[in-house]
């Protein structure tokens, strides 16, 4: 019996090896300098193996030939920038090619603004059904209360053409010049936000534990009293006249986080997906820029400023029970409170999914 066991095991190992092919996973990122940078990981790993690059201005349609080929040992390529100013004006997207194997569609996830935080497109994520979200159709960010002339043109590239201010009800409206050739939409969420907290962070009067307990009621807040504006959210994304579209808070990870993840759940697109981009928001936001100093603030000040600032899966996981507190399930609470119904999640995808 166990002779048997042996060979049936053996000859399991000998038909992978003879009869699979590699799996192959990448990623893009794009520097200062604007060339773009794209990483690679095959299994089981191959040795000096040609890895074909395909180069495109549209994430649907891709070339027959490959406009680079490296090799599988440098587990990296750098795609240079061809344009004169540090900038492209077509943002390019690439698919890899090992050995018949053929990576899933790539561009860069994050943007490196001046001022604008936590920029990022969410395009790119896989459905249960095995669709996938467009890039370069939908993206999040930060506030853009401070935004500079180089991130007006940066963004001017993307095409924009609506952008949602998320930001509590406190927060300052104005509509920068710089960003006037869009359509400014303002849908307020949660009253108290982040610009009389910090004046309480650098004043002294709000420590970490207030952090914790303000974020949790923030949450709560959300789910309880601003159904409605999320409901009108959910109404400009599902006019395909609006896209290309921003929707931002003022750090891109609370009001703009939980609006994503309600978002990224219609679309059916995985849980342990939708917790991963709701925790890139660490990546995202740098603190050094949201504070002169911030480094120089005292140990308990400097506590509360990280807790502020940092992105928790429990608060979402907070948020999530607030739903189904309220409704009995997400589902529920999305359809009922949000008025996200069959129809509307079916326009949803149309315009977002592949």
């Amino acid at each position: 019996m166990k002779i048997s066991i042996l060979a049936f095991i053996s000859s399991l190992i000998v038909f992978y090896n003879c009869s699979s092919k590699p799996f192959i996973t990448a990623l893009c990122e794009k520097d200062s300098k604007g060339n773009y940078i794209v990483k690679w990981e095959i299994y089981p790993e191959t040795d000096n193996t040609p890895v074909e690059i395909y180069e495109s201005d549209n994430d649907s349609v891709f070339p027959s030939t490959p406009s680079y080929i490296a090799n599988s040992n440098d587990y990296m390529a750098v795609i240079k920038n061809s344009s004169e100013n540090g900038s492209n004006k077509e943002r390019k997207y690439f698919r890899l090619k090992v050995a018949g194997t053929v990576s899933d569609i790539i561009t860069n996830r994050f943007f490196d603004l001046d001022s604008i935080q936590n920029f990022r497109d969410i395009g790119g994520y896989m459905t249960t059904d095995n669709r996938r979200v467009r890039w370069g159709k939908i993206y999040r960010s930060g506030s853009f209360s401070r935004m500079t002339q180089n991130d007006s043109l940066e963004l001017n590239q993307l095409n924009i053409k609506t952008a949602i201010d998320l930001r509590s009800e406190d927060a300052k409206k104005q509509i920068l010049n710089r960003y006037s050739n869009v359509n400014n939409i303002r849908i307020p969420v949660v009253y108290d936000g982040y610009s009389s907290i910090t004046q309480k962070v650098l004043n002294g009067t709000f420590l970490k534990g207030d952090a914790v307990i303000y974020t949790q009621d923030t949450y709560r807040d959300m789910v309880y009293n601003y159904a409605k504006q999320y409901a009108a959210f959910f109404d400009y994304l599902c006019d395909e006249k609006n896209y290309p579209l921003v929707y931002y808070c003022y750090l891109g990870k609370d009001q703009t986080g939980l609006a994503t993840y309600l978002l990224l759940r219609a679309l059916d697109v995985p849980l342990d997906e939708i917790e991963d981009d709701y925790m890139q928001s660490g990546t995202g936001i740098d603190r050094s820029k949201l504070i002169r100093d911030a480094d120089s603030l005292s140990e308990s000040r400097q506590e509360a400023l990280t807790m502020l600032t940092k992105t928790d899966l429990l608060f979402l996981k907070y948020g999530i029970s607030c739903m189904r507190e309220k409704s009995g399930s997400v589902d529920n609470y999305m359809l009922n409170e949000l008025e996200l119904t069959p129809k509307k999640i079916q326009k949803l995808k149309s315009i977002l999914l592949h």
